[in-house]
């Protein structure tokens, strides 16, 4: 039996889930039309679900590599981003199994980031889509420009390179961070995750109804919505208890 999921991303195996089908068709269109995009959401509010529920759709036919920037604070030169940033990836595609004989000492600086991209299409001849959660961590901007400068001229050859598509992934809006340095990422090509709707939260109290034939009370659901107003992590938590 499935439950209310309370702590981070969701299970759909062992969790009562809620498909955003709006939202996925538009991150898929993105990634298919070669587009380098932004996602924003706050706190709790599925995106991390969501992102991976992204990589499962997408990795038959593409290289998804999902890694975060949420310890690149402190960074302080281009050899140690590159470092850090090929460990990375190396742990990721070794998590599929991946091997694609890239040596650390071999990359120096932000620019060689287009050859790592051509070792992993030599060893998988899938495109890659790259997905960047708390990109707003990465917190020298020296190095962050140097970083949007190499991804704004693989976009310009990203055919060549076989870069599919790169999603940077914030709680709050890039913009500001992006409007001088990254072309690529277009404002108008940005996806939000917003809390669920009063039909979203129906929808994932009555998936618990039916497995369980626990029935809540309408006044009980319409109590969850107004006070968790839809907030993901929270519906689930007052779900949960009660």
């Amino acid at each position: 039996m499935r439950r209310f999921c309370t702590s981070g991303p969701v299970d759909k195996k062992t969790c009562y889930y809620v498909e955003r089908p709006d939202i996925m068709k538009e991150a898929l269109d993105h990634i298919e039309n070669w587009r380098y995009f932004t996602v924003s959401a706050p706190r709790q509010s599925g995106k991390t679900t969501l992102l991976k529920d992204i990589v499962e759709k997408t990795k038959e036919k593409y290289l998804p590599i999902f890694i975060s920037f949420e310890d690149y604070d402190g960074l302080e030169d281009e050899k140690e981003f590159i470092e850090v940033f090929l460990e990375d990836i190396i742990k990721k595609l070794k998590n599929q199994n991946i091997k694609i004989g890239i040596k650390k000492e071999e990359y120096k600086n932000v620019r060689e980031i287009n050859k790592i991209i051509d070792k992993i299409y030599e060893a998988t001849k899938k495109e890659v889509v790259l997905m960047i959660d708390e990109f707003e961590k990465f917190d020298n901007e020296k190095l962050m420009n140097k970083f949007l400068h190499t991804i704004r001229k693989i976009y310009h050859d990203r055919e060549i390179y076989k870069l599919r598509s790169v999603i940077l992934i914030s709680v709050g809006y890039l913009s500001g961070i992006l409007e001088d340095n990254a072309s690529p990422f277009n404002i108008a090509e940005h996806l939000e995750v917003p809390y669920f709707t009063k039909e979203q939260v129906y929808d994932l109290l009555s998936q618990h109804e039916k497995e369980t034939g626990q029935i809540f009370e309408e006044k009980v659901k319409e109590l969850i919505w107004h006070n968790a107003a839809g907030q993901p992590g929270l519906t689930n938590g007052l779900a949960y208890d009660l």
